[in-house]
């Protein structure tokens, strides 16, 4: 197959099902496409190609078999993975917060029609084998004494069908439960042999259906699938170009009723048109509620997720106006819920241990924030900070290895650890993947491996380990820190600034995140900019002890690091 035919392949399953086809992963998708040549006797890749642009003469067999093809080359191009209870932050997010304020305006609105039935109706987008769609089965039979009064509609689609079918059996290994509580599981499923076979009650609650996103026509008045009070679309938007995301954005936005939530992964609507939704930021994650007025969503041009002067870092800080501009009218207001809590001073466990060996004498020469990740090495063990719930994880809990010994969780990811620090990143993925075997939720352990390949240049399994990370513990800030070094590195500057953004989200007073900002904007030649994120990182500076040591910068002091920057910030106000 010859490149050009390779790229019209890669064009046409975009615009068919929105994937996004990356250019190390071409090879595989000619690999796949052979295979199913050879199953269908066909002697040419272009003829493969013409079935599925559907460029046959009507009345051929090919025509027929055309949909049934589609499905057969998706579910060899999508092979996700899921498992029950998922990124428990934004489980936590929607069974204490969001679905109960649905639910309460439910109950409100059947008050006023004369206790008409109340109905609840969710989506689960892109639902894989089910567990998504189940767990939120499961949460609304936890959260909802009344449930059997309700009109409840639980839908869960897939582009692949296979899944799908695996879905409706309900059937799954003890894989799929390495979240979740056991009482919960005795609760609602029970054993099938070596397997798991889901509540009879809860399947019912739940609907399958196969669905394109990108393809397909919704909201349809005809169909179930309109008029939703919630949808949740994760871990799909990363498979999608930016032009099908806007496409389904927009669909979306249509098929929420006024008032409707969407919730996606952690960053996933980076750069996308949000202006109709207001966007909500908790701590465990960002979503997004639809306007109660009508508006069309448009393309869009620039980032609109993030406020671009972060005004809520703005506030934590207490600077004024005169420090920071005001933000710009045309950028998307965003909702901090005034109870949201708030993590600073987190300390990340491989900080950089450079030193100001002297002033710098113009801003690019400032050295401090110009770290490149995969030279960054490991801080003393004494120094380092976990998140909540890694330190949770880690106390009084006793493993088995395979020398039949009992060795505490910590002295396995200490062990680990060590290894990275001698840059045996081999070894210490070994290690790391051990203790996941040993123990799922080691928020460390899954942190630790994004490092690891992160510094062998593996960046597509360090980010993919670093969203484990996030979703066993989606208030730390290291896993983004990750993230952000991996788009510079890669030269992905808008990317990196939404990862930085975030971490100020969660931290208001992660100076290095200011630094990290005030020097990518230099590299874009946004001055003015750069110069507001130093002036937010120097007035967080004067609040810290002179001898106390700043997150993420070694051995320099906060005292060491004010003094270079108001030589610097002076020499540009």
């Amino acid at each position: 197959m010859n490149e050009a035919l390779l790229e019209r392949f890669v064009e046409l399953i975009s615009a068919r099902t929105g994937l996004q086809i990356r250019e190390q992963d071409k090879g595989s998708l000619a690999n796949k496409i052979w295979m199913r040549l050879k199953l269908l006797r066909l002697s040419r890749a272009e003829d493969y190609y013409q079935v599925l642009a559907g460029n046959i003469a009507e009345g051929h067999s090919w025509e027929q078999k055309r949909e049934k093809e589609w499905r057969e080359l998706t579910h060899l191009l999508t092979t996700g993975e899921s498992y029950f209870f998922r990124d428990k932050g934004q489980i936590n997010l929607l069974s204490n917060r969001i679905l109960p304020e649905i639910i309460e305006a439910k109950n409100q609105q059947a008050k006023t029609q004369n206790n008409q039935k109340r109905s609840l109706r969710i989506w689960s987008a892109g639902c894989s084998t089910g567990e998504e769609p189940y767990s939120l089965a499961i949460v609304l039979r936890e959260i909802l004494p009344d449930w059997e009064d309700w009109d409840i509609l639980i839908l869960g689609t897939d582009i692949n069908q296979k899944s799908i079918e695996k879905a409706k059996e309900g059937i799954y290994s003890s894989w799929s439960f390495r979240l979740v509580e056991n009482q919960l599981q005795m609760r609602y499923f029970y054993p099938r042999q070596t397997e798991w076979q889901i509540d009879d009650q809860i399947r019912k609650m739940v609907t399958f259906s196969y669905g394109n996103l990108v393809k397909d026509d919704y909201p349809n008045d005809r169909s179930i699938v309109s008029n939703m009070d919630l949808i949740i679309c994760r871990n799909v938007f990363v498979y999608f170009d930016y032009k099908a995301i806007a496409l389904v954005l927009k669909k979306f936005y249509n098929t929420l009723v006024p008032g409707g939530y969407l919730l996606t992964g952690h960053t996933e609507l980076y750069n996308q048109e949000l202006s109709c939704f207001q966007v909500m930021v908790f701590p465990e994650s960002v979503i997004y509620k639809r306007n109660s007025e009508i508006k069309q969503l448009k393309t869009a041009t620039t980032p609109t997720n993030y406020s671009e002067d972060l005004p809520f870092a703005q506030q934590k800080s207490g600077l004024n106006s005169k420090q920071i501009e005001s933000k710009e009218s045309d950028l998307l207001n965003i909702y901090i819920p005034p109870n949201s809590r708030s993590y600073s001073s987190l300390k990340s466990p491989r900080s950089s241990n450079k030193k100001l060996e002297k002033s710098p004498d113009s801003f690019s020469e400032l050295p401090i924030y110009q770290t490149n990740y995969s030279v960054l090495p490991l801080a003393n063990q004494e120094e380092k900070i976990v998140s909540k719930f890694a330190k949770a994880n880690l106390q009084g809990k006793s493993l088995p290895t395979s020398s039949n010994h009992s060795v505490p969780h910590h002295d396995i990811l200490m062990h680990a650890e060590k290894l990275f620090h001698k840059k045996d990143y081999t070894e210490a993925i070994k290690q790391a993947e051990q203790l996941i075997t040993l123990h799922p939720r080691s928020f460390g352990a899954y942190y630790l491996l994004a490092e690891a390949y992160a510094n062998l240049g593996d960046y597509n399994k360090a980010t993919y380990y670093c969203q484990q990370a996030i979703e066993l513990d989606s208030l730390s800030v290291l896993p983004y820190y990750l993230l952000a070094h991996i788009a510079e590195e890669k030269g992905e500057l808008e990317k990196a600034k939404v990862f930085l953004k975030r971490i100020i989200y969660l931290a208001p007073s992660s100076i290095s995140a200011y630094l990290d900002l005030a020097f990518i904007y230099k590299k874009e030649e946004n001055t003015a900019r750069a110069i507001k994120m130093l002036a937010t990182a120097v007035e967080l500076l004067k609040k810290l002890p002179s001898s106390a040591r700043v997150e993420r910068q070694g051995e320099v002091t906060a005292g060491q690091l004010l003094v270079e920057l108001q030589k610097m910030f002076k020499q540009h106000i």
